[in-house]
C-alpha cells in the first residue's frame, strides 16, 4: 500500500477530494502492550499451574511445565485470544473451556505415542486451573473497560444521526466523529467531522478512535468499504460494518458464507418450543408455591384495603393476553371503586405520552394504595394469573382492550408472548418511560427471549422495586 495512495482512493460525488495520508502507529503499542500482556499472564498462569499439579518426575528438569505453558498458549493462540477486539465482550470465555478439553485431549495423544506416562488427573486438574486463570483474567478485564470504545460513524446522514442519538445513552461507547455523505454532507453535526472518506483514518487516528462504524449507503459499496479497511489498518482502528438491526443480540445474529458472500443470518426468535414449555412449567410451579407462602400476608393486605376504603378487597380488570386472548387480572385494589367513572374527567392530566393512562398524582388512588403500588405489593395476587397460565412471571407489561386497539405494528409484537408481572419495561423505569421506550423495550424482551434473560431480569426487579422508581 505504499507509493501514490490516489490510486487505491475511493470516491463519492458528494465528498472533499483525498486528504494525504501520513501513517502513525501512536496506537499500535496500546494493542500491542494489551495482547503481550495478556500472553506474558497465560504464560506464566499455566507455568505455576504445571509446576504445582503436574509430576515433575516424568522428564529431567522443567521440560514437561514448559511444554505444558507452550501448548496452552498455541491452543489461545490458535483460538484467536489474542486478537484485538474494539468492544470488550464476554462471549469469548467459551473459547477457554474449548482450548481446556484440547489442552488434555494432546496430553492424551501425546501419553498414546510417547513412553511419557502423565496421569490424566493431574492433567485435567492442571487444564481446570489454567482456564478458570486465563478465563477469569478475562471475564475480569469485560467488566472494567480502561474507558469507553471511542468510534467514528461514516454513511448517510439520517442513518448516522440515529445511531449517534442512540448511542448518547450508552455508557460503553462514545462518538468522536462522524463523516456523512450526501449533498449536504457533515453540516449540523457538532462532532469532528470528516471531508471525505478518504479522511476517515485521519480523524479515527486525530481523535484516538478504537473502531469506526460503517452504515452501508450507496456511496460505501463493497469495493469502497475494502479499501476504507486498508486506510484504517495502518494505525490498527477496527473496521465494523452496521447491518442495520436494531434489538438484535449477538446471540441472534451469526456470519454466514454463501459464495463469495459474507452474510449476517438472524435467528428468528423463540416463541415456542421446549425452552418455552420449561418457562412455563418452572413459572408456574414457582408461582404456585409463592401462593402458599405469601397467603398469610395476601389475606392481611386484603383485610387493610377493605378497612380504608369500602369496596372488595381485589381488582379484576380485563386485559388483553399472548396472540390477543383477553383474560382477566387480578390485583389488590389501589383505588376508590369509582375510579372508572372519573377517568374520562382526568383524561387531560395525563402524564403519559402515549397509549397509557398514568398519573403521577392520581387523585382516585387511596392512601394504602400508594404504599402498594411504591412497593409493588398490589400486583401478588397476578401469581394466580400465571398459575392458571394466563401470565407469565417474566414478560411484557399486560395491557388494557382500549389500548391494543390504538397499538401500531411496532407494539403489536407486545402480544406473541405471555405478559409477565415484571419485565424489561420494569427494571428500567416502569411509568417514567416514554411510550415509545416501553415498546422497544418490550420488543427487545420478545425477540431476544432467553432463560437467561428471564434470570437477569428477576434479579434486577428486588433493586427496581426497592427504588420504587416510576411506581405509581
Amino acid at each position: 500500500m505504499g507509493g501514490n495512495m490516489s490510486a487505491f482512493a475511493f470516491r463519492s460525488p458528494h465528498v472533499a477530494p483525498e486528504v494525504e495520508h501520513q501513517p502513525t502507529h501512536a496506537a499500535v503499542p496500546v494493542r500491542r502492550r494489551r495482547w503481550q500482556l495478556l500472553l506474558a499472564a497465560d504464560a506464566l498462569g499455566a507455568t505455576v499451574a504445571g509446576w504445582m499439579l503436574l509430576p515433575g518426575d516424568l522428564v529431567p528438569g522443567p521440560t514437561l511445565i514448559v511444554a505444558f505453558a507452550l501448548v496452552w498458549i498455541v491452543l489461545l493462540g490458535a483460538a484467536r485470544s489474542y486478537d484485538p477486539r474494539p468492544v470488550p465482550t464476554r462471549g469469548d470465555l467459551a473459547r477457554f473451556a474449548l482450548a481446556g478439553i484440547h489442552l488434555v485431549a494432546v496430553g492424551g495423544v501425546l501419553n498414546g505415542i510417547t513412553t511419557l506416562t502423565l496421569p490424566s488427573d493431574d492433567l485435567v486438574a492442571a487444564s481446570a486451573a489454567v482456564v478458570v486463570g486465563s478465563g477469569g483474567m478475562r471475564y475480569a478485564s469485560s467488566l472494567r473497560s480502561p474507558r469507553p470504545t471511542r468510534v467514528v460513524l461514516v454513511g448517510h446522514r439520517r442513518p448516522v444521526r440515529r445511531l449517534v442519538d442512540e448511542l448518547q445513552a450508552s455508557a460503553q461507547v462514545v462518538v468522536v466523529g462522524v463523516c456523512v455523505a450526501g449533498p449536504k454532507g457533515c453540516s449540523g453535526f457538532v462532532l469532528p467531522t470528516a471531508p471525505g472518506f478518504t479522511s476517515v483514518a485521519a480523524l479515527a487516528r486525530t481523535h484516538q478512535a478504537d473502531c469506526v462504524v460503517a452504515l452501508p449507503c450507496r456511496h460505501l459499496d463493497p469495493t469502497s468499504l475494502r479499501r476504507l479497511g486498508w486506510l484504517l489498518e495502518r494505525d490498527q482502528v477496527d473496521l465494523l460494518i452496521g447491518p442495520g438491526l436494531h434489538g438484535v443480540d449477538s446471540g441472534r445474529a451469526a456470519l454466514r458464507r454463501t459464495g463469495d458472500l459474507s452474510l449476517l443470518y438472524v435467528r428468528h426468535a423463540d416463541l415456542t418450543g421446549p425452552r418455552r414449555v420449561v418457562k412455563q412449567l418452572w413459572e408456574r410451579g414457582a408461582s404456585a408455591a409463592a401462593l402458599m407462602v405469601l397467603a398469610p400476608l395476601l389475606l392481611v393486605l386484603a383485610v387493610l384495603v377493605r378497612l380504608e376504603s369500602p369496596g372488595p378487597a381485589f381488582f379484576h380488570q380485563p386485559r388483553v393476553g399472548r396472540d390477543g386472548a383477553v383474560f382477566s387480572i387480578h390485583k389488590l385494589r389501589t383505588m376508590h371503586v369509582d375510579a372508572e367513572e372519573q377517568k374520562d374527567a382526568l383524561h387531560a392530566s395525563n402524564d403519559s405520552d402515549g397509549v397509557l393512562f398514568k398519573m403521577r398524582q392520581d387523585p382516585r388512588v387511596t392512601r394504602l394504595g400508594r404504599w402498594l403500588r411504591r412497593t409493588s405489593l398490589d400486583e401478588l395476587p397476578q401469581l394466580i394469573n400465571v398459575v392458571r397460565g394466563e401470565m407469565a412471571l417474566v414478560g411484557p407489561r399486560p395491557p388494557l382492550p382500549g389500548e391494543v386497539t390504538a397499538y401500531d405494528e411496532d407494539a403489536m409484537r407486545r402480544l406473541a408472548v405471555r405478559p409477565g408481572i415484571t419485565g424489561l419495561w420494569q427494571v428500567s423505569g416502569r411509568s417514567d418511560l416514554p411510550w415509545a421506550a416501553t415498546v422497544r423495550l418490550d420488543s427487545r424482551y420478545v425477540d431476544n427471549w432467553s432463560l437467561r434473560l428471564d434470570a437477569w431480569i428477576l434479579l434486577r426487579t428486588v433493586p427496581a422495586v426497592l427504588r420504587s422508581r416510576g411506581a405509581y
